[in-house]
């Protein structure tokens, strides 16, 4: 056995830990927890035909891997014949680009609808469709190298001309496009009958509210209504609810869902089922961490799921690389206290000196019993009267970009085209953000702070014996 890789020393196949969406498989479902009542919604929603189902939430909750396992679920129930719609899980999720055309969007979703069609033969022979150039297409889309392809495909382009393989540009946005638009009305005779279920992923990364909204426009009567299609738009920090404002889309938009970090007492749970689904023999499976310091973890980090999952990656790398194996749980507590307090002071010495002591400030008060964290610009008169210096709006606002700019603080899209702008932006204190908080607290920086609930909840009293 290699020493090089501890997880597999540990007796893991895997790490247990990595950081990556859900698939819409059998695994995916048995690693989702905690979110029974959000999966039961989206499925309702993607059953019906006619609506974008929506979701929004802040970076790192989990939207993708909801949506995707609810998407898995609808497939689910088909082959079980609990519906008689078949929605089948697009094999990859989309983002839009900035640079990116109308046209070159189009393409990539075509040929990703296509492999799934292909990849989903066997639920779509049993409804009686045969996709007679099923193979043909495969070997113009897979094959990996070029040749030319005479019949099936070709008949879409030029009657009686040969395209080269993976070479032919109008195949990709045209003959393709024709070719899956026909299938998928073959396929999905009636509007009710199911569709492809595709994703349209992170539309926060397109900066503003307005370029999502600008970009999907652009897109509404290309894809939005092809017969066959189901679209779901996952989004942060507010940029779905911003949407609606849109009169060229709001029609298409089902109401938002919104995803919510899981409960504090489902962080034990999703620990233990990801021991049981990468580890060879779970009743021997060893981790550094106990199942009480993960779920402190997760509250500490403001309840971010992904960041969870990275620092409990990164906690267990530090342990490695000590050499150490601590084996009861008041061992793995002191090592993971220690490693806590480093890791979180580090952090933030790292930034202290890029950041006014005025903003730090304001970090204190967000993390404060009153607002847990999340906040909105309308709170102003709240951190006024908590600061320790004459803070004023613009002050105020300044302070607010500061942090946002170093990811202390999210915020919730801008609507540069709204007369009421900045007035409902939220912002949410990160993972990063906490993690600083708490190494402050560490070195006494924030100690005019009163300990109020919250901060006992997230931070052992630090007068306490350490354990």
């Amino acid at each position: 056995m290699s020493d090089f890789d501890y997880y597999v020393k540990w007796g893991f196949e895997q790490n247990p830990f990595l950081v990556r969406s859900l698939q819409p498989d059998a695994q995916g479902k048995r690693l989702l927890v905690g979110r029974d009542e959000e999966v039961a919604v989206l499925c309702r929603r993607l059953h019906k035909e006619g609506k974008i189902t929506c979701l929004d939430g802040h970076v790192g909750v989990g939207k993708t891997s909801v949506v995707n396992i609810a998407a898995r679920k609808c497939l689910d129930a088909y082959l079980a014949r609990e519906t008689t719609q078949l929605l089948i899980p697009c094999r990859t999720s989309f983002q839009l680009r900035k640079d990116e055309d109308t046209e070159e969007f189009c393409a990539r979703v075509f040929v990703e609808v296509a492999q799934t069609l292909l990849e989903a033969r066997g639920e779509i022979k049993q409804i009686g469709f045969d996709m007679d150039r099923a193979e043909q297409l495969n070997t113009w889309l897979n094959a990996p190298i070029a040749t030319t392809i005479n019949v099936g495909i070709s008949a879409y382009l030029t009657a009686g001309t040969a395209k080269t393989l993976n070479g032919t540009s109008g195949f990709s946005s045209s003959g393709l496009e024709r070719m899956i638009t026909e299938w998928l009305g073959l396929i999905y005779k009636s509007r009710n009958s199911g569709g492809v279920i595709c994703i349209i992923d992170n539309l926060e990364l397109l900066e503003t509210a307005v370029t999502a909204r600008r970009t999907l426009e652009a897109l509404r009567d290309r894809l939005f209504a092809v017969h066959g299609l189901r679209w779901v738009f996952c989004g942060a920090d507010g940029v779905i609810h911003s949407l609606a404002a849109s009169p060229r889309i709001s029609a298409f938009l089902s109401t938002p869902v919104d995803i919510e970090n899981i409960s504090a007492s489902c962080v034990q749970p999703l620990l233990h089922a990801r021991i049981q689904e990468f580890c060879r023999e779970p009743e021997r499976a060893y981790l550094p961490i106990t199942n009480d310091d993960f779920r402190r973890l997760y509250v500490l980090i403001n309840r971010n799921l992904r960041d969870l999952l990275g620092m409990a990656d990164e906690y267990c790398e530090n342990v490695a690389d000590l050499g150490v194996t601590p084996q009861s749980d008041e061992q793995k507590s002191v090592r993971f206290n220690k490693w806590l307090d480093k890791a979180t002071v580090q952090r933030y010495v790292d930034l202290k000196s890029r950041i006014s002591n005025s903003a730090w400030g304001i970090l204190d008060t967000a993390m404060s019993d009153q607002f847990k964290g999340s906040f909105g610009v309308g709170n102003f008169g709240a951190f006024k009267t908590a600061s320790r210096e004459t803070l004023s709006n613009s002050t105020y606002r300044r302070y607010l970009n500061e942090l946002t700019k170093h990811k202390l603080l999210s915020r919730s899209i801008e609507d540069e085209e709204s007369d009421d702008v900045g007035r409902r932006d939220v912002y949410t204190v990160t993972g990063t953000g906490a993690l600083v908080h708490y190494g402050r607290w560490i070195r006494d920086e924030n100690s005019t702070l009163a300990p109020t609930n919250w901060l006992r909840a997230v931070h052992y009293d630090k007068n306490a014996t350490r354990r």
